[in-house]
């Protein structure tokens, strides 16, 4: 009889357990800045730190507070600070705005030490240690934590090639073919 006890009192133990945890789960639920929540589903994610927060929430906190502006993340550059701007309701001044901007490594410069793989929390960057390293266009967000590391400075941040307007001159076609009339 006491073995049957036993072997009961733990399975009851433990549904108390669960029951409490429910009550507790509903009824002492903390809501979510849902301002914050949206601000903080467009940003890229990589807590690189540039906006001066350790973290993408924390920024997107300070955001919907209104302590940062909408145009503090570096990698997200214009096209994300227009699309937190609209999520706040708030405008942005264009003429502060940076476009987005990628890293380039001088291979002059470069002796294959590793350090700018290791930091890069994007995989942007490839290569091997002791041999010249390259950088991935389309993954690099240009947060510029490699080029902190750098110990020759051989790592730059450029805009955006695939996001620079292209200019066509005046009588040559967007293909580059003369306008023949």
């Amino acid at each position: 009889m006491t073995t049957l006890l036993t072997l009961l009192a733990i399975p009851l133990f433990a549904a108390a357990i669960g029951y409490a945890l429910g009550f507790a789960a509903i009824h002492f639920k903390v809501e979510g800045d849902p301002l914050a929540e949206a601000v903080a589903e467009l940003l890229p994610h990589g807590h690189c730190g540039q906006c001066g927060y350790p973290g993408c929430a924390q920024a997107a906190k300070a955001m919907a507070r209104g302590e940062a502006a909408p145009d503090i993340c570096p990698p997200g550059g214009a096209v994300l600070a227009q699309k937190i701007a609209a999520v706040l309701g708030v405008s942005l001044n264009a003429a502060d705005q940076q476009g987005p901007m990628v890293a380039a490594i001088d291979m002059s410069s470069c002796d294959g030490c590793g350090r700018c793989i290791k930091q890069c929390t994007y995989d942007a960057i490839v290569g091997a240690t002791r041999q010249l390293h390259g950088v991935i266009a389309d993954a690099c967000t240009g947060c510029g934590a490699c080029v902190k590391v750098c110990p020759h400075g051989g790592i730059n941040l450029y805009p955006d090639p695939a996001l620079t307007m292209r200019v066509t001159k005046p009588g040559s076609s967007p293909a580059g073919e003369l306008n023949h009339a």
